[in-house]
């Protein structure tokens, strides 16, 4: 009896373990880049670059026949040995119920960041070129609440939200940064989108809103404020179309501080657009990619500041994991006279697990 009882405790252990166990996952990606004015200063460097390489855990757990706990937890790792051994990224706790939608909390990837999917940015995640280095609304913001609704609910039409708590005492004052007042209430920043997917016409597009959200201007200084923007992308797969392996894509977007109180910018305001194609050639492995992205930003009384990206990249998928991949851009400000172009020319290999 004893060995009988020991024997059903030990399976019973062991399917609660299978049950709650979670995925880890991650992404390792390393380039060799070339680097000709490096940081807009009259240099060149070679560099291995880490580009967001990461490891997580995630999991989802059976609460009722209709609600699961969701939880995910994600850090970047330092590939080529730079810089900390682990910095925060998406993580949260919550509750999906099925058909209808998921209720986070914790902190991951705005809304307005994540309705730019990468058919809008090739170069996602490069060290050197993400499109973070262009415009407004690439921001992952903590202490934040999200409900999301579910892809069938809707008939691909998806609707998200996120509500961001500033947690700063009353007395606090945030004019000097884009915003009168405190942010000690609740939903002190909103991050929203409305996104379509509709994979039998190839199409995928969303609208995308920021509010109150703290975002940098890179045409001064990458400093941030809090900021209201809007965002519109979307891209056409033409396989359906009789067009195989072409896809294209675009994006626009507006941004200004939520109140026109930053000391030293009044009327600041930053309008950006890109355009990007890809195209896989037939059966082979090979996926040939070209971008070009553009900010605009105005100052009352300064002359404008544009800030281009451009380039084009070629992927070598060996697998579903792993890929080898180059690229050629350059990344152009026209407020400096000199070494005013950052070129890059790079070669790696990313292997997801």
């Amino acid at each position: 009896m004893k060995k009988l009882l020991l024997a059903a405790s030990v399976a019973t252990l062991t399917m609660t373990a299978a049950q709650a166990a979670p995925t880890l996952y991650g992404k390792l990606s390393v380039t060799l880049d070339n680097i000709d004015n490096n940081d807009f200063k009259d240099e060149s460097v070679v560099k291995v670059n880490s580009n967001a390489s990461r490891l997580g855990v995630k999991g989802e757990e059976k609460l009722t026949d209709n609600l699961s706990a969701v939880y995910l937890a994600e850090w970047e790792i330092g590939a080529d040995g730079d810089g900390d051994a682990f910095k925060n990224r998406n993580r949260f706790v919550g509750v999906k119920s099925a058909g209808v939608g998921t209720l986070k909390v914790g902190q991951f990837d705005s809304y307005f960041k994540t309705a730019a999917g990468n058919n809008q940015d090739i170069f996602n995640d490069n060290t050197e070129l993400d499109m973070t280095k262009v415009l407004v609304g690439e921001d992952r913001l903590t202490d934040v609440i999200g409900f999301e609704t579910d892809k069938k609910l809707l008939g691909g039409l998806t609707f998200n939200i996120m509500f961001q708590q500033g947690e700063e005492k009353e007395a606090t004052n945030n004019a000097t940064k884009g915003q009168e007042g405190s942010r000690d209430g609740f939903g002190d920043g909103v991050s929203t989108s409305i996104t379509y997917d509709n994979k039998d016409m190839g199409l995928t597009a969303a609208v995308a809103g920021n509010f109150a959200v703290s975002s940098k201007y890179n045409a001064y200084d990458a400093k941030s404020y809090y900021s209201d923007a809007i965002r519109v992308t979307g891209s056409l797969d033409f396989t359906p179309m009789g067009v195989d392996g072409l896809v294209l894509g675009a994006l626009w977007q507006t941004a200004q501080p939520t109140d026109d109180t930053v000391t030293g910018f009044k009327g600041l305001q930053e309008d950006a657009y890109g355009v990007t194609a890809a195209y896989k050639i037939g059966s082979t492995p090979l996926k040939l990619k070209a971008q070009y992205i553009s900010a605009t930003t105005e100052v009352d009384g300064m002359e404008d500041r544009q800030n281009d990206l451009y380039g084009v990249g070629a992927d070598y998928q060996i697998n579903k994991q792993a890929k080898f991949y180059g690229v050629v851009a350059q990344q152009k400000i026209d407020w400096e006279e000199d070494n005013n172009k950052k070129t890059v020319i790079g070669l790696g290999m990313e292997y997801n697990f």
